[in-house]
């Protein structure tokens, strides 16, 4: 009893906790358009007919308590009042879209945590002020000057990217204390002073992507951990620019115009675990360049005409902890072992678009490395030691190499390799030898070379093939490619194509064709050129459709072993070992598959249809015995509930015992009614007296 009365009472409480509608409550404001979402917390204005002039009042039978964000989107706003927002007062995001607006109240947005204004035009600079916002984005507004944000006292996050700023004031940023992210990107910033951010303690990430500064120096805080200079024009980046970087993790310096990098640039970061030098000019690198970064994981060289490359080391004799190096398009001819002596912890190398001919050994020091990338080289051949100490190489890049045939002994000691990328690498043969097999095997890329086609035996070299890619390739589909496709798909391969196109090559990063590669059809791919083959035995007349699946359900395995038998005896043909198969028609399996297709749908169906039919009358079992529950306990509470008292039908079992001379008897006897009492006695007949007319008493 107690539990129900809780359970009515919590009941009662969430009822009565939900927020009343305002009176003429509507979904949208007057002389607008609402888009409606999945969410009921989110009023997104999309339309209006007049310019608006937002105040308490145009907001007024908008239910405020549920709204969480507001947008308006391609308006015309003449004024944003101190009072807009005010009694919203769960409200958190405020995001204004392709608006003009014309002036705004400083405290319009006071009760708001995130601002956001993307493509907005602005007829008077805003002057914000906040004791509540955190986050602020000013993108694409066509700004000049950095508005007034003195007054946002907890501001933590500011994006001004996509503006027209040129220049940074010193104390534009001097009151925002708590400011840990800025984005300048994408502005026409050509000085940056030295102290624009002292006061800033607490800035951990600086973006300054595509701005024209030519040089670089910051007298800031030493918690800064992001930088970002990216297409910047500088042309210098020296000891002074890094003097107050202690603390940097991230270090981003591509596209610039650097040409000269020594390792007093880089020796104040010693936390510096990223640094992006792509794309400069850089034409040499000392042996020291990164002494001193001992927690480098990733490097990036790409598109610098470095031609060689030193021999990294780090101060002590330690090892880089190092997991990434990438050196794309850097003019590199040769490679020596001795680069990568310290780095035998990498995982992924990246040294394509080079000019290397020999890779004998160059990775026999990272005994660690997971993914390489030597494509678009001019390695011709591939020596058998080329990867012997790199036992846990799982992915090998070699497109675009004029290789003709690949040696199965170069992967001998590659016990984990599992991706091989040989497109457009003028191979007419698979295989040179067949000495070795290569076992891990499973996706193996051969599109754009000169393949007439595979035999068996380049196939049994990799026995777990699961994926293979054999398009652009002059293929002759004769009687053994035929018979090899069908090996192939009896193993269960599956052929694949690139989805993207292939002149793509250059601008495609190692890894991506994982999502670049869909599957296809084997007879897509033959285009009916070779037949299709069964495994059952040889019949004058094709089994019809409906046919092959009764016949598959009545064999044993005893009919099923007198037929190879009979199939060993009798047949002629020139296929005589155990892969001999016939051919067969498609349209059995195809409609056996969609049969099968049809009927899990409709399981799935009656299925869904059941649980929903049993979730509904178990809600109302539930119900109906907690309403009949509660019933009885408030009529018995009350005293109103008597058994005694109750017009019920009963009955009168007498005991055994009441009356002397009375029978006993296992069920209830028969009483006269007070109704049957008050008229006269019915007379009593024997089972064989019958009167020819029925006599009729009255009452």
């Amino acid at each position: 009893m107690k539990y129900i009365l809780l359970v009515l009472l919590a009941a009662q409480a969430a009822v009565c906790s939900l927020p009343l509608l305002p009176r003429n409550s509507k979904y949208c404001i007057d002389n607008c358009a609402c888009k409606f979402g999945k969410l009921p917390n989110r009023l997104q204005i999309v339309k209006c007919n007049k310019p608006l002039v937002l105040n308490a009042t145009t907001f007024r039978y908008i239910n405020k308590a549920i709204i969480n964000v507001v947008s308006l989107e391609n308006l015309i706003i003449n004024q944003i009042q101190e009072n807009a927002f005010k009694d919203f007062h769960n409200l958190d995001d405020v995001i204004v879209l392709n608006t003009k607006i014309g002036s705004i109240d400083a405290k319009a947005f006071n009760n708001v945590t995130r601002l956001r204004f993307q493509n907005c035009g602005f007829e008077d600079s805003p002057d914000l002020f906040s004791e509540k916002l955190e986050e602020i984005h000013f993108g694409g507004c066509n700004l000049e000057e950095i508005p007034d944000l003195g007054g946002l006292l907890k501001l933590t996050f500011l994006n001004l990217t996509d503006n027209y700023l040129k220049n940074i004031e010193v104390e534009a940023f001097a009151e925002l204390f708590e400011l840990e992210e800025l984005y300048l990107s994408n502005n026409e910033i050509f000085r940056l002073p030295a102290t624009a951010l002292i006061n800033n303690r607490d800035l951990i990430t600086l973006n300054l992507d595509n701005n024209p500064l030519k040089s670089f120096a910051l007298n800031t805080s030493d918690s800064l951990e992001t930088l970002s200079l990216k297409n910047c024009q500088l042309e210098t980046f020296d000891e002074d620019s890094t003097r107050k970087l202690t603390s940097l993790n991230d270090l981003v310096l591509s596209h610039n115009n650097i040409r000269n990098i020594n390792s007093k640039a880089l020796s104040h970061m010693s936390e510096l675990s990223v640094i992006d030098l792509s794309y400069n000019k850089l034409t040499n690198l000392d042996d020291n360049v990164f002494a001193e970064n001992r927690k480098l994981i990733k490097i990036t060289l790409d598109g610098n005409d470095l031609q060689r490359l030193p021999n990294f080391y780090l101060n002590n004799n330690e090892d880089f902890s190092l997991n990434t190096f990438s050196c794309k398009n850097c003019n590199l001819s040769a490679l020596s072992s001795s680069v990568f002596e310290n780095m035998e912890g990498m995982i992924y190398l990246e040294l394509s678009q080079n000019k290397l001919k020999n890779v004998d050994s160059s990775f026999e020091k990272i005994t660690s490395l997971k993914l390489l990338d030597i494509s678009h080289n001019d390695i011709e051949y591939l020596a058998p030691q080329a990867f012997v100490k790199n036992s846990h190489l799982e992915s090998l890049n070699i497109a675009g190499n004029p290789l003709i045939s690949l040696n199965p002994e170069v992967f001998a000691n590659n016990t984990d390799l599992r991706d091989i990328d040989a497109r457009n690498a003028s191979l007419e043969r698979l295989w040179s030898n067949y000495n070795r097999k290569v076992p891990s095997l499973h996706k193996i890329l051969l599109s754009g070379n000169q393949l007439s086609g595979l035999t068996e035996d380049d196939i049994k070299l990799m026995p777990k093939l699961e994926a293979i890619d054999l398009n652009h390739n002059p293929i002759s589909f004769n009687l053994n490619t035929c018979k090899v496709i069908h090996q192939l798909k009896t193993n269960r391969v599956i052929p694949i194509q690139y989805t993207k196109e292939i002149s793509n090559e250059y601008e495609k990063s190692f890894g991506e064709d994982i999502d670049g590669f869909s599957t296809i059809e084997w007879k897509d791919f033959h285009r009916g050129a070779c037949p299709e083959y069964t495994t059952e035995a040889p019949t004058t007349t094709p089994p019809t459709t409906k046919s092959v699946p009764s016949k598959i359900e009545t064999l044993d395995e005893n009919d099923i072993d007198d037929d190879d038998d009979d199939e060993e005896d009798d047949d002629d043909s020139e296929y005589n070992d155990d892969d001999d198969r016939q051919y067969e028609y498609d349209e059995p399996e195809e409609e056996t598959s969609s049969r099968l297709l049809k009927d899990d749908t409709t399981l799935a169906r009656a299925t869904y249809i059941l649980s929903v039919t049993s979730v509904f009358v178990l809600s109302a079992l539930v119900v109906l015995t907690i309403a009949v529950t509660i019933t009885l306990c408030i009529l018995r509470r009350n005293n109103k509930f008597e058994m005694q008292r109750a017009n019920l039908p009963r009955l009168k079992i007498p005991l055994w015992n009441t009356v002397s001379g009375q029978k006993k008897h296992s069920g209830s006897v028969y009483r006269p009614l007070s109704e049957d009492l008050s008229g006269p006695k019915t007379p009593k007949l024997s089972r064989y007296e019958f009167t020819s007319t029925p006599v009729v008493h009255n009452a």
